[in-house]
């Protein structure tokens, strides 16, 4: 797979080797309270590596989910992707970026559009799903700017149509693509 271009980054897929960064950025650096809540469970490389398997740094099981690494300036600045895509063309992103100087410019959201083209054209996915925590108003803030609206939902709500609720104060955030 080559990379993907955005207006403003590019998304390269992700590898076995940039498993410790993609980890480090999300539990180490000076946004990590935002992406793992302070009073969330604390992560080993060994956890992230059991939650985020083997394939979405491969692509050999690509409609199971893949992971990319977001550059801006030829740098990587944060991770972006996608779980397995549904029987109803629907699927769940994630992203989180490397740190702290990268947020507020526009980039995450740019990421997020980007992916979301290209999973329209190429898997046909019609339903984007995020679920950031209500701790995090930029983020909430970010997806808006990509597109997401909110959703009134609880997290069993979440559960029973998605089958997983990232925090128990999840805000459902969707993004609809009309049928050409």
């Amino acid at each position: 797979m080559n990379v993907i271009k955005g207006k403003k980054t590019i998304l390269r897929p992700a590898i076995v080797e940039d498993r410790r960064t993609i980890f480090e950025w999300g539990h180490e650096s000076d946004i990590a309270s935002f992406i793992y809540p302070p009073d969330g469970e604390t992560k080993t490389l060994k956890d992230f590596c059991d939650d985020w398997k083997e394939h979405y740094f491969t692509g050999l099981s690509t409609e199971l989910g893949r992971m990319f690494v977001i550059l801006y300036e030829n740098s990587p600045i944060g991770t972006v992707a996608y779980n397995e895509i549904d029987s109803k063309n629907r699927v769940e992103l994630d992203i989180w970026m490397s740190c702290e100087a990268y947020c507020g410019k526009g980039l995450g959201p740019d990421a997020i559009i980007t992916l979301c083209s290209y999973l329209t054209a190429r898997f046909e996915v019609r339903t984007f799903m995020m679920q950031p925590s209500a701790q995090n108003p930029r983020a909430i803030r970010a997806y808006e700017k990509a597109g997401f609206v909110q959703v009134p939902s609880t997290p069993e709500q979440i559960r029973a149509e998605w089958g997983a609720v990232d925090s128990e104060d999840s805000v459902l955030m969707l993004l609809k693509v009309p049928m050409k």
